[in-house]
């Protein structure tokens, strides 16, 4: 009687293994059907920002968003921050312009130096390009 327990819980086991073990099969093969889920992504933004303004001046930012060479038009969100040393002044969503450029317009009220960062979320990515500005 113990040999067939013990038997039974033997081939109980195995199968309950075996059956594990063709899940992470099947999931492996499904990943080679469709490539793109296997593909590496990379997230890029050149930020453009001017190296000067006056105070007063309507200045443009624009973030070229780019993914493997290809323009990313529906990035999840494009924001822009303001920042003044430590203090952040303000954070400005931008839209998607065209061909991968969010572009926004800003004015400085007062000179000094100041950190432009974009923000940039896509394909569940994220990056902070900065740049400097001087406001005379």
């Amino acid at each position: 009687m113990k040999l067939k327990l013990l038997m039974f819980g033997m081939i109980l086991s195995l199968a309950v293994l075996s059956a594990c073990g063709n899940g992470g099969d099947m999931e492996g093969e499904m990943n080679h059907d469709n490539p793109s889920e296997d593909e590496v992504r990379s997230l890029e933004v050149d930020l453009e920002v001017p190296e000067s303004a006056d105070a007063g001046e309507a200045v443009e930012f624009t973030a070229h968003v780019h993914s493997n060479g290809e323009d990313v038009t529906d990035a999840d969100k494009v924001m822009y921050e303001v920042k003044s040393g430590e203090e952040s002044l303000e954070n400005i969503e931008a839209q998607h312009d065209a061909d991968g450029v969010y572009t926004i317009e800003y004015t400085f009220e007062e000179a000094g130096t100041y950190t432009v960062i974009s923000h940039v979320d896509a394909m569940q990515l994220h990056t902070m390009p900065q740049a400097e500005i001087t406001v005379e």
